[in-house]
Parts: structure tokens; sequence; C-alpha cells
């Protein structure tokens, strides 16, 4: 049985209610028996909306998961609650009615912690990182209350001590930064210490938005994580929440961005080149063994094609690039973790403070220098 594993699909933004029966082109998920995805986002048509970035759209998904003959989902993300904790609920009811299967959320720990089996022999669990300066609101399931199952080493035993005698598991992660390349230290020993455990057969991360490399240990490998799948562009409304504008009101929006971050009006979210690639895995039930492939999302459409050329051979490069940075002895990996997480962020800063001189102009930034400027004067 050929199982295809991928990164964040999000069926909202520009590709909302549309038809999703021929947007990919890629051998390992068209000739898979089965497919696998992180379903970044809820599912619900509550008129409810938290107040955070939010991704969710209508049970008109429904229609495009089918479409694209998608097998699972993994609900264990920081989205699955953006429609409130009665949204993860609906969320579940909703896939459940079109026999699509999910793991990794729940109404409540029991249902989050149950593992999707693929076959006899090999399931799938899925948790989400929480309480971390970089993965906010996350709602974790408690023993009467909706959420997600959380991403700790104890929580990971305590589940894989459930699996029946001989049985092994694949494990989903949401979890490390977004928007770097490299994943924080921790995440890298952890993970180490879970491929020690002869019932894991491999991990599978998410949530930064970009193709990272893998670890490899105990003979096993770690694919830190798979970047975005499908994630078409999408408006943000003030602050930051997804937006679905009517077609005028789409018409009259003049900013458009590159980053995701808090907005003064109407804008266009579009992904930048590195976070449109994407690796997408392959999984052998028989032999156990693994196989990838790059593909890359169209720049202005919600179309997945392989990646060839010049481009696939500069993230193969980079893949095994960022692999082999990895394998660093700890206190150096974290010198360069560090050095490379302040450099995005700052370049990140300096990109959305432009973008926030060009939608607002120098009153803005006026405002900011007599704002700090007066903080320091009362210190």
């Amino acid at each position: 049985m050929k199982i295809c594993f991928t990164g964040d699909l999000f069926l909202g933004g520009d590709l909302l209610n549309k038809s999703c029966s021929n947007l990919i082109s890629s051998d390992l998920f068209t000739q898979a028996d089965a497919r696998v995805v992180n379903l970044e986002q809820s599912i619900s048509d509550s008129n409810l909306i938290e107040n955070k970035c939010t991704l969710y759209t209508g049970t008109g998904a429904l229609k495009q998961l089918e479409e694209l003959k998608i097998t699972a989902v993994n609900l264990a993300h920081n989205h699955i609650q953006d429609k409130g904790l009665a949204g993860i609920k609906e969320t579940i009811d909703n896939l459940e009615s079109v026999g699509i299967s999910h793991f990794g959320a729940g109404d409540g720990i029991d249902e989050a912690s149950l593992p999707y089996w693929l076959n006899d022999e090999i399931a799938i669990l899925g948790y989400c990182e929480y309480d971390k300066l970089y993965l906010k609101q996350i709602e974790v399931a408690g023993t009467k209350k909706p959420g997600v199952n959380p991403l700790r080493l104890e929580k990971i035993k305590a589940d894989l001590d459930l699996l029946p005698e001989g049985k092994s598991a694949i494990l989903y992660f949401h979890w490390g930064m977004e928007h770097v390349w490299l994943p924080p230290p921790d995440d890298i020993t952890l993970v180490k210490k879970i491929l020690e455990d002869s019932r894991v057969l491999t991990v599978i991360g998410m949530h930064s938005h970009r193709v990272q490399g893998v670890v490899r240990h105990a003979g096993k490998t770690a694919y830190m994580c798979l970047g975005n799948f499908l994630f078409p562009n999408f408006y943000i409304s003030p602050p930051v929440q997804i937006a679905y504008p009517s077609e005028e009101e789409a018409s009259k929006v003049k900013y458009t961005t590159r980053q995701y971050h808090q907005v003064f009006d109407l804008t266009y979210k579009k992904w930048r080149w590195v976070n449109r690639v994407s690796l997408i895995l392959g999984f052998c039930t028989e032999t156990k063994k693994l196989s990838t492939e790059f593909v890359m999302q169209c720049d202005n459409s919600p179309c997945i094609k392989k990646l060839q050329g010049i481009s696939l051979l500069f993230i193969e490069i980079w893949f095994w690039t960022l692999s082999y940075i990895y394998k660093l002895p700890m206190p150096l990996y974290k010198v360069v973790w560090k050095l490379h997480s302040f450099e995005v962020r700052k370049i990140w800063r300096i990109q959305i403070m432009w973008f926030y001189f060009k939608q607002l102009g120098i009153r803005f930034f006026a405002r900011k220098v007599f704002s700090y400027v007066g903080k320091k004067e009362e210190e």
C-alpha cells in the first residue's frame, strides 16, 4: 500500500469553494492509495471568529477534500480552534460526515490521543507544541475540553504504550518557529530521543511554512518540516484575520504583502518562493521505505507542480546542507540557531515596517518615534 504524506493544506483564500480536481501534478500524490495531510484550518459554518490570526472555511471545503481524495487529516495545529472550542467538534463532525478520518485533536484528550490506523500494523499519531514564545494560543485537550494532543515526550511515550504489542507508529508534529530554516535545538534533541523508540518509524513535522532538513538518528529519519503543500494566497483584514471580501471590495485593495502580520487596511497576502516549495513523502507499508518529491505552488494560482531544473537542484542542495547543519555538536548548533533566528526576525521586522510605511505613511513612524522617546524619558 502506497501512502502520501504532505505538509500544510488550506482550502480557503483564492481556493474558496473552487474545484480541486486537477490542481496537483505529483506522482507521489496522484499514484498513492491513501493521502494524509496537515489540514491547517477549521471547517465550520459558525459566525464566531476568534480574536487571533485565523484560518478557516465553511463546509464547502469538504467537497474539495473529496476531490483531492484525502484519506485522513492531522488536526493537531494552532488553527483548529479558530472557530472556538465548539468549532473543533464541528470540524470533526464535518469530516466524519464525508468519511474523512482525523487524528491529533478531539472533543477531549481521549479522542485527541486516538491513532489513525493505516493498516493493521501501522498507526499515525498527531501532536501540537504549545506554551512557547513562538507557538502560542494553543487549546490543549482536557478530560472534557476540546483541543489538541499536546507535544510532550511523556505524552508520546504514554500513547505509544497504548499501541498493541508489535505495532508501529508514524508521528505528525506541529512545532518549531515560523519562517526559519533551523529548528530550535530542543526539537532536535527531542526528535532523537523519539527516534530511539523501536515503535516509531518516522517523524513528520509542520508549521514553519518552509521545507527544513532531516535529522537521521538510530537508523531512522525525521522530516523536521514539509512546508506548505497547497496554501493559496488570501486576504487579511485588520488586525490579522483571514477575510473573504466581495469581488468589488477585492478590486479596491491597494496593498499586497509577502509576510503574515498585522495590517491596518484590507491586504492581499501572497507567499514568497521559499514558502511555496514543499516536500511530499511517499511511504510503502510493506517495505516501510520512504521516498520524496519536491513540488511548488504557483505564485498567482493555487496549483501544484513538480519542481524541476535549476530550482530543483538548488532546493536539493539547500535541503541536504540544512540536514548537515543539524549534525553540528549541540553547543555549536545553539549558537548558529540563535544567530539565524535573530537575523530572520530582524529582516522580517524591517520588511514589515517598510510595508507599514507604505500603508500608513510617515505619520505612523512619527507616532512610533514620539511614543518611544516618551517612554525613554519616563524611565
